[in-house]
């Protein structure tokens, strides 16, 4: 769906209920307010009645008048109080009714006012038809106006659009976008000329250190990892020598891991996570604790999730990575019916766990190859790849420790 297509019908469906809303309340309030004027006409009435009762100490002859009535009725039981309403008369006509008691000398009589509502409903519905019309028109002009107007408008942003659709980084080849006399277009495109010849730049390093990283790296391990296979399927090794080639396939695992983090770490450093959007992170924190949820049901781990709705604008690959590296730490770090800690809030998510039964040293807990546990599956790395996504994604990471739960913090702003 176009955005100018999904801004038409947000902003129709928006006015219609506006104005439905609106027109609703102010029916009511016409309505209400008519039959005010209708209940102190009939408390006049009320006022000659009790006035003529006063002066002459008797009850006058009701004398018909045109769409009101005047019904008089000797009370066996006086109304207690008086009370307006409205009835339907024997013509089948909405009316408007008083009911009240009085007293002549030593009787009472009950007393009903009433006046015909055909009047104020006539009005009533010519009001709400008058607006009816004008609700109409003004959407009509409205939908007029956007498909005309505001695509006219939006034009420019769409040649841009189009020219950054053809933009490939690995031609060359700069962006060149159409000046336009929009500030926020003029704005964007010197935005989108800027980034891109800066993904230019980015593009021919991350190329240049990949392609010498491949080169020089991926294919040593692999040849390494090919002859410690070969050897490990041999038939006469002893077990000591079994069990020394199985360390190096898995040192040589450990180094191969390094050289993903490496590259990694080098991506964040050159900005290649720059596209933010709106990312749902209560989303992404419940999909990734149902993948880790295998492995923490393997090692008998006790979990927590609390999780409340909230948005970032971010970058999502970013955050996908923060969360692995984040649940594998807490993971990998822990032990058997140990327990980790997830918690997402308004500004913060934390993630605590059992493991390590001292505090590990801030000083050093960022630093790359830092391996508080000494373990031969860590490569030192994962702490540094969380604070350098933190820090390219304007968060802050923080650690504590505090009853036996290594704390991690992250600070963000919605």
């Amino acid at each position: 769906m176009k955005l100018l297509t999904r801004y038409n019908r947000i902003n129709l469906l928006s006015t219609i209920a506006i104005f439905l809303l609106s027109g609703i309340a102010f029916f009511f309030a016409l309505h209400l307010t008519l039959l005010k004027q209708m209940d102190e006409d009939l408390r006049i009435e009320q006022r000659e009645i009790t006035n003529y009762v006063a002066i002459h100490g008797k009850l006058f002859t009701p004398v018909e008048v045109k769409d009101q009535e005047t019904i008089i009725e000797k009370a066996g039981k006086p109304y207690e109080k008086e009370k307006f309403k409205t009835v339907k008369a024997s013509n089948n006509e909405n009316y408007r009714q008083l009911c009240f008691a009085i007293q002549v000398g030593d009787e009472w009589y009950n007393i009903k006012v009433r006046k015909s509502l055909e009047a104020t409903e006539h009005i009533t519905q010519t009001v709400f038809t008058i607006t009816f019309c004008t609700i109409l028109l003004v959407l009509l002009l409205t939908v007029l106006i956007n498909s005309t107007i505001l695509k006219k408008l939006w034009q420019p942003f769409y040649s841009s659009l189009h020219l950054l659709q053809r933009f490939k980084v690995n031609n060359g080849e700069p962006l060149i976008l159409p000046s336009s006399t929009i500030d926020e277009f003029a704005f964007m495109n010197s935005i989108l000329e800027r980034t891109t010849s800066k993904a230019i730049q980015d593009y021919e390093r991350l190329k240049e250190f990949t392609e010498n990283a491949s080169h020089e790296l991926q294919t040593p391990l692999s040849i390494i990892r090919s002859k410690l296979e070969m050897m490990m399927q041999g038939e006469n090794l002893t077990e000591y020598q079994f069990d020394a080639l199985q360390s190096a396939s898995e040192a040589l695992d450990r180094l191969a891991r390094m050289n993903q983090s490496l590259l990694l770490l080098t991506k964040i450093e050159n900005e290649q996570f720059t596209y933010k959007s709106i990312v749902d992170l209560t989303q992404i924190v419940k999909q990734k604790a149902a993948q880790f949820n295998e492995i923490w049901q393997d090692k008998s781990l006790n979990i927590s999730l609390d999780v409340q709705p909230i948005q970032l604008h971010t970058n999502k690959e970013l955050i996908e990575l923060l969360l692995n590296n984040l649940f594998s730490n807490a993971t990998r770090h822990n032990y058997e019916n140990g327990h980790i800690h997830i918690t997402l809030k308004q500004h913060r998510l934390c993630i605590s766990n059992t493991g390590h039964p001292a505090a590990l040293n801030r000083k050093h807990l960022f630093q790359r190859f830092y391996n508080p546990s000494n373990s031969s599956t860590s490569n030192g790395l994962g702490l540094a790849v969380i604070q350098q996504i933190c820090t390219a994604s304007g968060f802050n990471v923080a650690y504590d420790f505090e009853d036996g739960l290594h704390i991690f913090t992250i600070t963000f702003t919605v």
